[in-house]
């Protein structure tokens, strides 16, 4: 899953605000260095998650004549599999 630049910035915004909200917690330093820190987080996750789906994909590569109905299903079920090993 590739995601932009720029959909990460907004992303980070938007969780650094409803982090600010929450009266439970207590910020220990300022807006920018939470931001960077969240970017940063948002986009090793996403690295981790495209090299998981590429392993997923070049696996089922591997599988000749699949409908694409069930390569889609197959996919999935392989993703999700993935990602549970990885414990998301």
């Amino acid at each position: 899953m590739k995601v932009s630049a720029d959909r990460i910035l907004y992303l980070s915004r938007v969780i650094a605000r409803k982090l600010k909200e929450n009266m439970n917690l207590i910020q220990r330093s300022d807006d920018e260095t939470v931001r960077r820190a969240i970017v940063r987080v948002l986009t090793e996750t996403y690295k981790e998650l495209e090299q998981i789906e590429e392993k997923v994909s070049a696996q089922l590569a591997r599988r000749k004549n699949v409908d694409l109905r069930d390569q889609e299903y197959q996919f999935a079920r392989s993703l999700e599999e993935e990602l549970r090993k990885h414990g998301a």
